[in-house]
Formats: structure tokens, sequence, C-alpha cells
């Protein structure tokens, strides 16, 4: 009796233990097949509708919806290069070397932070071009690198003419508005708004800020100028003391995460993500709240206009409207009287000319000679 009891003791044990480990499969399976379908459908609402994302044996592989051919994926490295390389360098040594005096004295730069301004919109217009354009071989880093420094250096050079003064006026505006508002979205790890299917309301803030600065610098010039400067000098000197510290990991790895939407890099684009390290919220934050400080000691520091009056520089209408009120002749003050400039309202003879003043002497007549008649002189002899 109690063997049977105890064989029947060990089969309900054995029972159990076979439930508990099918159960366990059976979960496990199914929290891998959710965590399947996440995924799956996170990069399909990442690319959707360009790539058609299917993930077997632990291989991912992207298909075109078009074509049905699979797409070769490749390294979103985007010109950043790794570590301490030679496009690392130039990156570093490019972000100090224009961040710092825009930084410092952007307002007073003139020229060189006009084309400094069309010079940084070129770059980053290009290198968004080839990065989302380009294939899965793509180009090397190094090449890249100098391919955007160049196009950098021609904007740069259209800047310094007369002929981009008033394009560079408002350029620094607009990308002083872009720095601020990508940083914004670069506070938070997978970006600010980090749902895929919301991902335009990220660009839809960077765009209003880059817009609100524009508008600003036509509004009002100084001030435009002043938080221009000082936000994009601010961005550079992040950007550079960033790949400095943490190399591609931190802001390098959020602006290819923001701006690389290209079908041969989703692989690389959703598995990498954008996890930067807790220095690179520092030192956003850090760019984004010394910012206005910055401005305003350039406001302080310089008072004159940002450039020589032009009569078409937007500073300059506003410099000639002061100063046509600066020359109007201002009110004497009250109790002295003005001497009168025109004289009374009295009638005018217009025959006055042609008789002389009664107070005028008359003059003295002259005495008449008489000649002598022909008969008296005849007498007389």
């Amino acid at each position: 009796m109690v063997v049977s009891t105890s064989c029947k003791c060990r089969r309900n044990f054995l029972s159990c233990l076979a439930f508990i480990v099918l159960a366990t499969s059976l979960l496990q399976g199914a929290m891998a097949q959710t965590a399947y379908s996440s995924t799956t459908h996170q990069l399909q609402r990442l690319q959707d509708p360009n790539v058609i994302i299917s993930n077997s044996n632990g291989t991912t592989v992207v298909y075109s919806p078009l074509t049905g051919d699979e797409i070769p994926q490749g390294l979103a490295t985007d010109g950043s290069g790794s570590g301490t390389s030679l496009p690392a360098s130039l990156w570093i040594a490019f972000s100090f070397t224009l961040g710092l005096p825009l930084l410092l004295a952007g307002f007073r730069g003139w020229r060189f932070t006009t084309g400094a301004a069309i010079g940084v919109s070129v770059a980053m217009t290009s290198w968004s071009v080839f990065v989302n354009t380009l294939d899965n071989v793509g180009i090397s880093d190094i090449t890249l690198t100098a391919l955007v420094l160049s196009l950098f250096f021609l904007g740069f050079l259209f800047g310094l003419l007369e002929v981009g003064r008033m394009a560079g006026l408002l350029q620094l505006g607009i990308q002083g508005g872009f720095a601020i508002g990508i940083r914004i979205v670069l506070l938070r790890s997978r970006l600010l708004i980090s749902d895929p299917t919301a991902f335009f309301v990220n660009w839809l803030l960077i765009a209003f800020c880059g817009l609100a600065c524009a508008v600003l610098v036509v509004w009002k010039q100084r001030v435009g100028m002043l938080l221009g400067s000082a936000s994009v000098g601010s961005f550079l000197c992040a950007l550079g003391t960033d790949l400095a510290i943490n190399q591609q990991s931190g802001m390098s790895r959020g602006l290819r995460y923001l701006i690389d939407r290209n079908r041969y890099h989703v692989v690389d684009t959703i598995n990498n993500g954008y996890f930067p390290p807790t220095t690179t919220f520092i030192i956003i934050a850090l760019s984004i709240a010394l910012t206005p400080a910055f401005a305003y000691a350039q406001h302080r520091l310089f008072k004159g206009p940002f450039c020589p009056i032009y009569h078409d520089d937007l500073e300059s209408l506003h410099a000639s409207k002061e100063s046509l009120v600066d020359e109007e002749p201002k009110d004497e003050p009250s109790g002295k009287e003005t001497p009168a400039t025109t004289p009374p309202d009295t009638p005018v003879d217009s025959t006055a000319h042609l008789n002389p003043p009664d107070d005028l002497p008359a003059p003295a007549a002259k005495p008449q000679t008489v000649p002598a008649s022909t008969g008296d002189s005849t007498s007389s002899s």
C-alpha cells in the first residue's frame, strides 16, 4: 500500500514537472515570437513602404516591395570614421575651428560669419544627400569627409562675397534654429519622439526652430544674429567635445540615426539605434544652456552693427530710419521765442520798384545854361 502510494506520488510529480517544462517552453516561444514580431513590425514601420523585413534563421533580410529583390545591407558609418581615425580627427578639428570663433565673436565676424553660415548649410545638405543615396558599398569615410568639407569650403567662399551677404544673414538664423532643435531631439535615447510612426514630429520641431530664428533675423536682426552665431558655435563645440570623449557613440550616432534613412542601412540603424552615454546628454544640455549666455556676452562686447551700413542690408534699413528721425529739427524749450523767419503778411505793391521811397532826399536840380543868341553877340561888338 505504501509502495503504491509512493509510486502514485512519483507519477504525479513527474506529470507536474513535465507540465511545467512544457508551459515554460511554450511561454518562451511566445515571448520570442512576440519579440520577433515587435522587432519586425518596428523595422517595417521604420522604412515602410521602402522595404519589407524578413527574419528567418536569425538573419534579417530586407526586400524591395516593388521588385521583390533582396536589398543588401551596409554599415551606416556615414563618414564618421572609427575611434580616432583620420576622418574623426578631421571632424573634431573642423568643429572647433569653426565653432569657437562663432561662439565667442560671431557677431563681429561679419564676412567670416556669413561664409560659415552658408558653408554649414551646404555641408549639412550635401552630407544628408550622400548618406541617403549611397548603396550598401558606398564610399570610404575619408572620401565622404573630403567631399563634404570641400563643398563647405565652396559655400564659405560664396558667403565671403558681397552677393552672398544677405543669404548668409538668413542662413545664420536658420542654421542657429536647426542647431537648437536638433539638440533638443537628441536629448533622449532613440530621439525625443521614439515611436517610429511619429518620427516626423522630431523634424517638425527642428523645422519650427529654424523658421522661428529666421523670422527673428528679419524682425530683430541684431537679436537673431547674436542668437544664431552663439547657437551654431555652441553646437559645433559640443559636437567636437563629444567626438573627442565618446567618439562615434554619442552625438555622431544621434545625427546619423536622425538623418540617415537609407534603405541600405536599415539593419544597422535599427540594431545599433541611438543610446548615447550620460556624458553626451550632459554636453548637449550644457551647450543649450550656454547659448543665450554667450549671445548676451557678445551683445555686451560688440555695440556696433553686424556689418557696415549698406542700403540693402536689413539692419541698415532700420538705421537709416533712425538717422532721418535724428536729423529732424528739435523744438526749442518753452519760454523762448524764436525769431520769425518769414516777413509779416503785408500787401505788396507791384509798382513799388518804380517809385522811390518818400524818406529819401530828392536829388539836387542841375543849373540849366541858356545859349546866347546871335543878335546879342553882334550888338555887343
